[in-house]
């Protein structure tokens, strides 16, 4: 039950993201709706998916969203993105071992290049999908979705854009239970768009107001549950509580370092597989130091941490770990975060935790 309990309250945080969403549409006219199919490949990361990978993979893609154009300080700062939500369906090439998947997802399309009916932007996209088997690559229906591509857009009418894509897509369950191999999926992007209403072509500039606490405290705890490779059943249970120092370096971006300790009570049975050990919890305690950045926009906070261990018993999977953190600002203090370890570049688990940062001059 709790493994599908932190999947509810991914959903109450999607819906959240949707109402952020929703707002940005009602400010406004430029919404859109927009159609893709995708076409690519699954990448054989792991030699034993060599069994599974059957034919190319086929998606199929609607979504509908807004152009901003500068209601908001953070639109001015990305460049005027596009934001919006859809659904996917994905065909992996091999109904009878892979499979398909259905996704819901929420996404964000920031421009690095515009002129004239041309424009290149880099596109992120996060949400759940669920897949309707069991593999030797994943082992749960339900797991996240995250896509991101690099687009060329070009605008052929007045409400038409014609998109040209290339992307990479992963579905996970976070090492919840195994096996989660995951699956990487590379493919080519060709769609269209439909504008609703005659688009918005000046963009509104705001004055940027002045930063004047640029240094700032981050502390967090999250639990989470994990299984063994290869092929647990048992569920652990994971936790971890950091706090990091960042310099803001703008608006939109922070750097930093910080401290981490872990709690991985599966550290039991892997250290001490024939129970001849007295381990006790400062045992299988891990502590780590890490680099931090930061992205936010709107109530969106993207953080990266890649630290090393400077006090574990246990290193066999590593002495680097990465952490991906996607952070949703509840107040201006206080954040509720979901976060994924690897090590080795392998999921280690899903995290999900409260959070709570402050600033001075």
């Amino acid at each position: 039950m709790y493994k599908y309990l932190k999947y509810i309250i991914f959903i109450i945080a999607f819906a959240r993201y949707e109402n952020l969403l929703t707002a940005q549409f009602s400010t406004g006219k430029n919404l859109f709706l927009e159609s893709n199919f995708r076409y690519g490949f699954l990448w054989q990361h792991r030699p034993s998916l060599a069994e599974v990978i059957g034919g190319n993979i086929k998606f199929f893609d609607v979504s509908v969203g807004r152009q901003t154009y500068g209601q908001k300080i953070w639109d001015q700062l990305y460049r005027y993105p596009t934001i919006g939500v859809g659904y996917t369906y994905a065909d992996f090439g091999n109904p009878e071992e892979l499979g398909h998947a259905n996704a819901l997802f929420g996404y964000f399309d920031i421009p690095f290049y515009r002129k004239n009916k041309n424009l290149f932007s880099y596109r992120l996209s996060g949400g759940l999908a669920y897949l309707n088997k069991g593999n030797i690559a994943i082992g749960t229906h339900l797991n996240l979705y995250f896509d991101a591509s690099l687009i060329y857009k070009w605008t052929f009418a007045n409400r038409w854009v014609l998109i040209n894509a290339f992307g990479a897509t992963h579905f996970s369950n976070g090492a919840i239970k195994m096996p989660n191999l995951g699956l990487n999926l590379f493919s080519y992007r060709l769609g269209f768009r439909y504008l609703f209403d005659t688009p918005q072509k000046d963009f509104i500039h705001l004055e940027l107001p002045k930063i004047d606490k640029k240094n700032s405290i981050s502390i967090f705890t999250a639990v989470g549950t994990k299984e063994k490779r290869p092929g647990g059943t048992t569920p652990y249970t994971v936790g971890s509580f950091s706090t990091d120092y960042l310099r803001i370096l703008s608006l939109k971006h922070k750097i930093g370092f910080g401290l981490d300790a872990f709690y991985d009570e599966s550290l039991f049975e892997t250290m001490n597989p024939d129970s001849t050990l007295h381990l006790t919890t400062s045992d299988i305690m891990r502590y780590g130091v890490h680099a931090s950045f930061e992205a936010e926009i709107y109530k969106l906070v993207l953080a990266i941490h890649i630290g090393t261990y400077i006090h574990a018993k246990y290193k066999d999977d590593g002495a680097i770990y990465q952490r991906v953190a996607l952070r949703y600002l509840l107040t201006k203090n206080i954040y509720a975060n979901i976060s994924l370890k690897t090590s080795k570049g392998i999921a280690d688990y899903v995290e999900w935790g409260i959070g709570y940062r402050i600033y001075w001059k």
